[in-house]
């Protein structure tokens, strides 16, 4: 690790810090303007919506940590309190609880779990096939703290890890110092503006996902070639899939790309335990079920069409349409039969 290294590293970390966040949509404005005596939703001050400039919209979770934009996470707020708070966490606006009451401030924490429940941007250490209820008492645990950004990219020798130099002391941030220069022995690397360690790579798996409970999302400057050479599809896992098709696509990837094992090149190694053979049993049947069916409503799909063809009921088929339509209900087969060999015990090996 080099000097310049390093300074190259702030350069990327402030230039993207910096970087403007997502505009509020013209027909959010629109919505809440239509209020009867809109009032800001942190001070209770009333707006007067005719001067636009003395008013906004502050969103309970920040755009720029993940924050949906969507009605439930946008509020009205007078230009005072939106100047105020910027674009930090709701719990990290320390300012608030000592102008507003805890009746009023305590709906205002609900609502921003609620839309932290909604988003989809959450990492997990914990296994892709986890109960919904198991996840979400772990990430409601990590809610408790703020929300921040941490910035982290590839070097020769191991990992820069950093946030840029708040206005105001955070104690989330100071614990994830902390963790960083005590417990991973990280080497704190000075800087005016930037909070910079250089972590090593064999700790860096460790320090990032307890980093992650902490609530910092870890934003990776690396180039792809380098930051997503070592990364699987492991230890990631997404809390919203509320519907069948989101429980069938959490199976196809992780929904952001996870952090490096701590071990490559390792070979998959099946359990022989009791309960991992009736959970594995019970995955192989679901998945054969699902493939099975989507197979069976393709291929009725297709011969419903052929018969209304046949009968003169909707037009004929263009060039190579049929064709289209009965590959892909050949790989649906095909996936059926994958799965019921998988189900029967074999093939079972990985390739």
């Amino acid at each position: 690790m080099t000097t310049s290294n390093f300074q190259a590293f702030v350069q990327r970390l402030l230039e993207k810090h910096r970087a403007r966040a997502a505009d509020n949509p013209r027909w959010a404005l629109d919505l809440l303007r239509r209020q009867d005596n809109p009032t800001c939703a942190f001070c209770c001050s009333p707006i007067d919506v005719s001067r636009r400039q003395s008013w906004g919209l502050s969103p309970l979770v920040p755009f720029n940590q993940g924050g949906p934009v969507e009605p439930s996470n946008l509020r009205m707020a007078c230009k005072k309190c939106a100047v105020e708070r910027g674009a930090r966490d709701l719990l990290a606006w320390e300012e608030l609880a000592a102008k507003v009451p805890a009746e009023h401030l305590n709906p205002l924490k609900e609502a921003r779990l609620g839309v932290l429940q909604r988003s989809d941007n959450h990492l997990t250490s914990v296994g892709r096939y986890a109960k919904d209820g198991t996840v979400l008492d772990l990430l409601r645990e990590r809610w408790k703290h703020p929300r921040f950004l941490v910035y982290v990219e590839r070097h020769e020798n191991g990992w820069f890890v950093g946030w840029p130099v708040g206005q105001r002391t955070l104690t989330t941030r100071n614990e994830a110092a902390a963790l960083l220069r005590q417990v991973h022995q990280a080497r704190w690397v000075e800087h005016g503006e930037v909070v910079g360690f250089d972590v090593s790579e064999e700790v860096f798996q460790t320090a990032v996902w307890q980093l992650i409970e902490f609530h910092a999302l870890v934003i990776d400057l690396s180039p792809d070639e380098a930051a997503h050479r070592e990364r699987t599809g492991k230890n990631s896992w997404m809390a919203r899939y509320p519907t069948l098709r989101q429980i069938r696509q959490r199976r196809k990837g992780a929904h952001e790309t996870p952090w490096p094992l701590a071990v490559n090149g390792q070979i998959r190694a099946y359990s022989e335990k009791a309960g991992s053979v009736r959970m594995r049993e019970k995955r192989r049947a679901s998945r054969e079920a699902e493939t099975k069916a989507r197979w069976l409503e393709a291929r009725h799909r297709l011969e419903h069409r052929d018969a209304a063809v046949d009968a003169g009921q909707v037009r004929e088929w263009l060039p190579g349409e049929r064709a289209a339509l009965q590959a892909d209900v050949d790989d649906l087969a095909h996936q059926w039969l994958s799965a019921r060999r998988l189900l029967l015990g074999r093939d079972v090996k990985p390739q």
